[in-house]
């Protein structure tokens, strides 16, 4: 927003006295925006709460996209508290508003708890929430928001384990992204096939899925899509017995890893382990053993327990 467009925060202050109902509302809803501009969460959280109160307290209809911009200011800014199961349960507070004025909206809704729930590692919530949204009647889904939908199902799924079920969905997000020319989006269904498929013990699909992630990742020369296309693609060797080339995968998606500008220290972690479990199948224990001594302080680092 360019400053000779912006509000006069003070003057939107002084308004706040003087108002009330809608316009009052209004004002916070102005203020807010100004607050998440600024990086100020808690402000900005605080006043679109006050005008979710104002709008629930009027004895008069206030239409839904009015309801909608109030919650969603609310929710976001609660994700940038990092209070996601707060802002999921917000998000289907508003499905209840929106539901019978206006669907599309209460799907959107959803699709937001959906994520804020797996962001709060939720994943049984995410995954009812995106359920529902593949469920609902939408006329104006999109082989893209179908992709969208089945895609976060499917992670869902993975992060339950339920691995039969998360490639059942993965694998019809990949055929409404293909549909719609999303290569790397179908990169990333094709990253998780290759996990069902290493969990579910298919060495043949894993590598086949495997080489098809990191072909793309190479392509597209995106130094974190080929570090995790090479982390899957030395999995999948070790499950098809290709030891020595599974090493080589690992230490390279280690090692691209460790040079990146963010590097991934729980990526890390479980690479090393990789590398461990190898190890002792190709007999080298005691390297083995030094790898898993040398990341255990890192790991206790990296550890969520207090």
């Amino acid at each position: 927003m360019s400053t000779e467009n912006k509000p006069d925060e003070k003057e939107l202050w002084k308004k706040i006295p003087g108002s009330e109902g809608t316009d009052r509302a209004e004002t916070f809803i102005e203020l807010s925006h100004l607050a998440y501009d600024r990086g100020d969460h808690k402000a900005a959280l605080a006043l679109c709460q006050s005008a979710r109160e104002i709008y629930e307290g009027l004895t008069t209809f206030v239409g839904t996209s009015r309801m909608l911009h109030v919650y969603e200011g609310i929710t976001w800014s609660l994700r940038k508290l990092d209070r996601d199961a707060e802002a999921a349960q917000v998000a289907l507070d508003a499905v209840e508003i929106l539901k019978d004025e206006d669907p599309a909206a209460a799907i959107e809704m959803f699709r937001d708890a959906g994520r804020f729930f797996y962001a709060a590692e939720n994943y049984e919530r995410s995954l009812e929430c995106h359920t529902k949204a593949i469920e609902a009647v939408d006329p104006d889904n999109s082989d893209m928001t179908m992709g969208i939908d089945y895609y976060n199902v499917g992670s869902a799924y993975v992060q339950l384990k339920r691995y039969p079920e998360a490639l059942a969905a993965l694998l019809s997000a990949r055929e409404y992204f293909k549909k719609d020319k999303e290569p790397e989006r179908v990169y990333y269904c094709d990253e998780y096939i290759t996990v069902c498929y290493i969990e579910l013990g298919n060495s043949v699909e894993a590598m086949v899925y495997a080489q098809k992630t990191l072909d793309f990742a190479i392509t597209s020369q995106k130094n974190i899509l080929e570090i995790w296309a090479r982390y899957r693609m030395g999995c999948a060797k070790v499950l098809i017995g290709e030891a020595d080339e599974a090493e080589a995968e690992l230490r390279q998606a280690l090692s691209m890893n460790a040079d990146s500008c963010h590097t991934d220290w729980d990526l890390a972690i479980d690479i090393e382990k990789e590398i461990a479990k190898l190890l002792v199948s190709k007999g080298r224990v005691s390297e083995s053993e030094e790898i898993l001594r040398r990341i255990a302080n890192l790991e206790e680092i990296m550890s969520d327990e207090e």
